[in-house]
């Protein structure tokens, strides 16, 4: 082959890989842009409900948002603690921890929610052929009377419950809510583990715990016939609630410093959880498949898929984005966090948790302005996605590759980089 052959053979492979290389950039899909990873350290209390952002870190959905998230396992009474000192970024953390430790760790906000806590339970074998709250409304009573009617089949019976601090007011409240006394019952003072052995011996007729007793005896066929969130569904929505004080959202927490100097970076986090409860409520068994073995690793017990389903449909059920709405917007709802945070705060003032005066609801809460800010955001990209959409520069290669990236963004619940990208479609800057 001659040399000027070869050359025009050389130019034209050149040409072809350069008009290749033009076409793909134009004609696909713009992909998102390389982020530069920001590391958020991460702590999760070794719980069902605590635990789930596994699930996030797993599929890749934080680094999807330009986030390495450094996760460990940590004690519940070093989350507060841990946060304010800046040894963490961002934990999992009930909002009753939050509020009690307001006057000596100060500045600590819950920023999103994922699940709402409703586990203590009054618990009955199978075979005795009792009836649950949900019997009773079911034939038509009306809920305050459904749970009267439930608390009263305890009347003479044997009862068994740890002497725990935490679960008193639960058991106070459904024996009131019965019209019965200590006096109706035969109590069965027991550790928790033991309220367990109890039930299965049967020494004892009915049974409350804590969530890992309530755990074992529902997988073992126990049943569930009041439960806290019964208790709250039934309470006149308001701060001042006693019922709703039973219940709370768990979620994530940081410093305000931390949120207002990384508000896009709370934003996503915020945005990578709803699309990990999403993901719960429609893929369960394999968001399971990942959450369980994390779990198990983390606790040193074995939790299997089926007790995962009770953690996700029973103990700690999680709500999506969109199941959250009323949340934020409907005072009339027990979930409405004024409501349920308020309700925590007035129970603590009641057990004279605080020495100086009690926090608001906003002194330790900021999720309803990042729920509200991830709605506007997301109303605005609805807004422009469709003015471009019926615009003339909507076949635009370019155009077309960011509307594309919107919309990738948005289904991702990302409504902060989503509406970026409509304006770049939009030719906003």
């Amino acid at each position: 082959m001659s040399k000027r052959i070869w050359m025009s053979a050389l130019l034209l492979v050149l040409v072809i890989l350069v008009g290749w290389a033009v076409w793909r950039l134009a004609f696909t899909d713009k992909e998102e842009p390389k982020q530069t990873l920001t590391t958020v350290r991460f702590g999760m209390l070794p719980y069902g409900d605590h635990t789930y952002a596994v699930i996030g870190a797993k599929k890749g959905w934080f680094e999807e948002v330009g986030i390495k998230l450094d996760y460990r396992p940590i004690k519940i009474e070093d989350a507060v603690p841990f946060v304010r000192n800046k040894s963490l970024d961002v934990a999992s953390c009930p909002p009753g921890i939050v509020i009690a430790a307001f006057e000596n760790n100060p500045g600590v906000v819950s920023f999103v929610f994922g699940d709402v806590f409703q586990g203590y339970a009054l618990m009955a074998r199978a075979d005795k052929g009792l009836k649950t709250v949900s019997d009773f409304t079911k034939e038509g009573l009306p809920i305050d009377q459904a749970i009267r009617s439930t608390v009263r089949q305890m009347r003479g019976a044997t009862f068994a419950y740890p002497a725990e601090a935490a679960i008193k007011p639960f058991i106070d409240l459904a024996l009131r809510k019965g019209d019965l006394a200590k006096a109706d019952i035969k109590s069965l003072v027991l550790d928790d583990p033991l309220t367990v052995n109890a039930m299965r011996k049967r020494q004892a007729d009915f049974q409350v715990g804590g969530v890992p007793s309530r755990l074992v005896l529902q997988r073992e066929g126990f049943i569930p016939l009041l439960t806290s969130n019964d208790l709250a569904t039934a309470a006149k929505p308001s701060p001042e609630s006693e019922e709703l004080s039973s219940v709370f959202t768990d979620g994530w927490i940081c410093t305000r410093e931390y949120y207002q100097q990384n508000r896009d970076l709370v934003l996503r986090m915020a945005s990578v959880n709803f699309r990990i409860t999403r993901f719960i409520n429609e893929h369960m068994d394999e968001a399971l498949a990942i959450h369980m073995p994390y779990l198990s690793q983390v606790t040193g017990q074995q939790f299997t898929p089926a007790e995962g389903k009770i953690i996700y449909t029973s103990l700690d059920p999680f709500f999506t984005f969109e199941a959250q709405q009323e949340w934020f917007h409907n005072p009339n709802n027990p979930y409405f966090f004024q409501n349920l945070n308020g309700a925590i705060i007035k129970s603590f003032e009641k057990q004279k948790i605080f020495q100086h005066g009690a926090p608001t609801v906003a002194d330790v809460n900021v999720s309803d302005e990042v729920y509200r800010t991830l709605e506007t955001l997301k109303a605005n990209t609805d807004a422009l996605l469709r003015q471009v959409e019926t615009s003339t520069s909507k076949d635009n290669p370019d155009v077309k590759a960011n509307i594309n990236l919107a919309r990738r963004q948005y289904d991702a619940y990302n409504f902060l980089d989503a509406e970026r990208s409509a304006k770049r479609a939009a030719g906003i800057k």
